[in-house]
């Protein structure tokens, strides 16, 4: 979505705004072909990024009940998007964020103990 976003930033807002979302594609991008590769650092920024998303939804679903008029707010409503939709669409990714990362931390548990209880 920051890729596609790019373009209409550079045409509405500022060529500034537009980099922003060029340079979250593009870390996006490193981020998922490291993820494909399994190597180690992808995969802890990625669940440590989940974990952040607990955070996210509470902070989401406390903006949808209580509308900020914010620059942010402002920048959106500038690319044409409607802010009540953009924070709804962060809640859903944020909440599917958040389950992926109890299901992988409850997962490394269940594991761990697995590995730690000797076999007869």
């Amino acid at each position: 979505m920051a890729g596609f976003t790019a373009p209409l930033a550079a045409w509405r807002v500022s060529v500034g705004s537009a980099l922003v979302f060029i340079a979250v594609a593009v870390c996006l991008v490193v981020l998922a072909v490291g993820t494909l590769r399994r190597a180690r650092w992808a995969l802890l920024i990625g669940l440590v990024g989940c974990a952040g998303q607990l955070v996210a939804v509470v902070g989401t679903v406390f903006e949808l009940a209580h509308p900020l008029d914010t620059a942010k707010t402002r920048e959106l409503l500038a690319l044409g998007i409607d802010p009540t939709l953009a924070v709804s669409i962060n809640l859903i990714y944020s909440a599917a964020a958040s389950a992926l990362f109890v299901w992988a931390a409850l997962r490394s548990i269940t594991t761990r103990r697995r590995r730690a209880t000797p076999q007869p």
